[in-house]
Parts: structure tokens; sequence; C-alpha cells
């Protein structure tokens, strides 16, 4: 499994080992989704944590059970809430997780881009040249981050939500399935 991340002064390319379990927090339908991409693609198969949902290996809470620690050493957050999605990542590092990047196979990610602590990139997303995002940001199935964008932490861009080259995307911020946020060139001209 290669892993792309980043060091100072440049890219790195990393060899992951396969893990045989990695930890999923939230199963609601972003979280089913991604538990099945990252079986699919050689993650391990998900344990879910869900205070919701049944079936599940326990509660949000349960991240710090030692049996799971042993059997995670990798772990994603699926929750749509930024707030809540951003306090678990940093729960989470603290107690030792590796919170690496999940980027789909048929996801477009410039080589130049910098993703953030456990980044997800869904299909047919593009990220372009020189984008950078903050930890845990959520690039949904077909959107389009154009280069030298910048998303701070926690950005959600939903399906065909669309951040035009050189925007900057505040903290905790969704960008909607249709909707635009604009060049800053293109803002300053209205």
């Amino acid at each position: 499994m290669v892993y792309w991340g980043q060091r100072k002064g440049g890219l790195v390319m990393t060899i992951l080992r396969k893990y045989s379990h990695v930890l999923v927090l939230g199963r609601g339908g972003f979280g089913a989704e991604l538990g099945e991409m990252l079986e699919d693609c050689g993650w391990g198969t998900p344990l879910f944590l869900d205070d919701k949902v049944p079936d599940c290996a326990g509660t949000l809470r349960d991240y710090v059970d030692p049996v799971l620690r042993r059997r995670c050493q990798a772990a994603f957050v699926a929750l749509g809430n930024s707030e809540l999605r951003l306090e678990l990542i940093r729960k989470l590092t603290a107690v030792g997780y590796q919170l690496p990047v999940f980027r789909h196979p048929a996801a477009v990610v410039s080589p130049s881009a910098r993703l953030g602590q456990g980044t997800v990139v869904l299909p047919f997303a593009f990220v372009g040249a020189n984008v950078r995002t903050g930890v845990g940001c959520l690039i949904n199935a077909g959107a389009i981050v154009d280069h030298d964008a910048a998303l701070e932490d926690g950005v959600h861009v939903a399906p065909g939500g669309i951040v035009k080259a050189g925007a900057a995307v505040p903290a905790g911020t969704k960008v909607d399935s249709g909707q635009v946020v604009r060049s800053p060139w293109e803002q300053a001209a209205r």
C-alpha cells in the first residue's frame, strides 16, 4: 500500500503494511461507504464505533479500549459534523492511533498537493496542484478542489462542490453540492 505524505522539504512516499483491521468512528451513510472502500482497497476489515447504530464494536468513546487499540493501529473519523470530527481526531492522535490519508484509487490527486492527517478523498474527486488541506478534511465523490486552494481543518467539500483556484476555505466549512467557492480575484472583481 502506498501513502503519500509530507516531510519538510517535499513529498514523501511511505509504504504502509496492510492492516488486519482499521477503526472507523461513525457508521452512518458516510461511515458505511468509507468502511467498504477501505476494505476494498486493502486497508483491512473495518471495526466501527457508533453511538446510534447497532452491531458495532462499541460507542464513539470506546476508542481507548485496549483490545481495540491492539487490533487497530489506524483510525478514520467518518462523521459529517466537522467540530465533532476534529475533536475525535485530536483524541485519537493523543492515544496513539495513526490517522493516515485515504485517497481512493479513482480520485485524481496532484503529486504536489499536501493532504493533512486524517483527510479522506473519495472516488472521482479532483485535487489540483499545490492544494493544501488541514487535518480531517472530507473531499467527497465528484468534488473539485482546483490548484493552489487551501482548505483549513475539518472542511467538507460535498459531492459536486467546487473550490476554485487559489480559494481559501475556513475551518469547519461545508462546501455543499453545487456550491462554488470562487477564486480571490473573482471575488475582488464583484
